[in-house]
């Protein structure tokens, strides 16, 4: 219960003083994705950096192999990008029933990488996630 309570606190403390840089609107799903670019820190060898994607309000969970669109309206994320090798992963999340990382918490998550949502993955081209592994490695 304190961990939850914690990253709860993290997630909302994150929403509240970041500066959210919009990346990309996907095409596919229509999640706006925004990168936090004062939190792009170094970490191990890796990039560590904040994400958010904020949901269209009439989503469902829908998966296709590893790609979801979630139920949840926003997620605030931390991730990890590794430049040299083109890949990113995510290390905890936090997910929002209110639009850009506002309104109750909903779940959270941190983890290794034999969860789905912690594992390592190279990005499809046009990607959100190319584009943010392009934004972050550029700085």
């Amino acid at each position: 219960m304190k961990r939850l309570l914690v990253l709860s606190l993290f997630a909302l403390t994150a929403a509240a003083h970041a500066e959210w840089t919009p990346i990309m609107q996907d095409a596919e799903f229509g999640e706006n994705h925004y990168i936090d670019l004062a939190s792009i820190s170094d970490v191990d060898g890796m990039k560590q950096v904040t994400t958010m994607s904020d949901y269209p309000r009439d989503k469902k969970e829908a998966c296709q192999g590893d790609s979801c669109a979630y139920l949840t309206s926003s997620r605030i994320s931390v991730r990890h990008i590794q430049c040299e090798t083109i890949r990113q992963r995510q290390i905890k999340f936090t997910d929002f029933d209110g639009r850009m990382g506002n309104g109750n918490v909903t779940q959270t998550a941190s983890g290794g990488p034999k969860k789905r949502y912690f594992r390592w993955y190279t990005p499809q081209p046009k990607s959100f996630f190319e584009a943010l592994i392009n934004k972050v490695c550029a700085t």
